[in-house]
């Protein structure tokens, strides 16, 4: 069976993910950057860091999590796509608190994806 052109570079879009993730609350959190550049790395074969800043000063030219995720829907196995949403709960996790709008990202993501979403605790406004 022949690649398509499109396949999906899956580091670069999990990538992009991480990146979409870390700012999709408006703050770009430091825990949440090492998080994901030592998971990526970890998790990841081909993950580059220098790949993942770059998307991250380029935030505005991203796809939406939902689109970015649906390029991995046909190119990655089960085991996979738990270890993409897996990693991006970590890192949305890395500051002690996922707020709404992270946690409405990754719910994106998990559907793109179709997997479960782990349990976590969302923050509240104003908690």
């Amino acid at each position: 069976m022949m690649f398509s052109d499109h396949k999906a570079d899956v580091p670069k879009v999990a990538a992009a993910l991480a990146a979409s993730l870390i700012a999709v609350d408006g703050v770009i959190d430091e825990e949440e950057k090492e998080m994901a550049v030592r998971m990526g790395r970890s998790m990841l074969p081909g993950f580059s860091n220098t790949t993942f800043e770059t998307l991250l000063e380029g935030l505005d030219d991203l796809p939406s999590a939902y689109e970015l995720a649906s390029t991995l829907t046909d190119v990655l196995d089960e085991e996979s796509k738990d270890n993409v949403i897996n990693y991006l709960v970590a890192i949305a996790t890395a500051d002690d608190v996922i707020v709404e709008v992270e946690h409405q990202e990754l719910e994106a993501v998990a559907a793109a994806l179709g997997v479960p979403l782990p349990p976590m605790k969302v923050a509240t406004p104003g908690a």
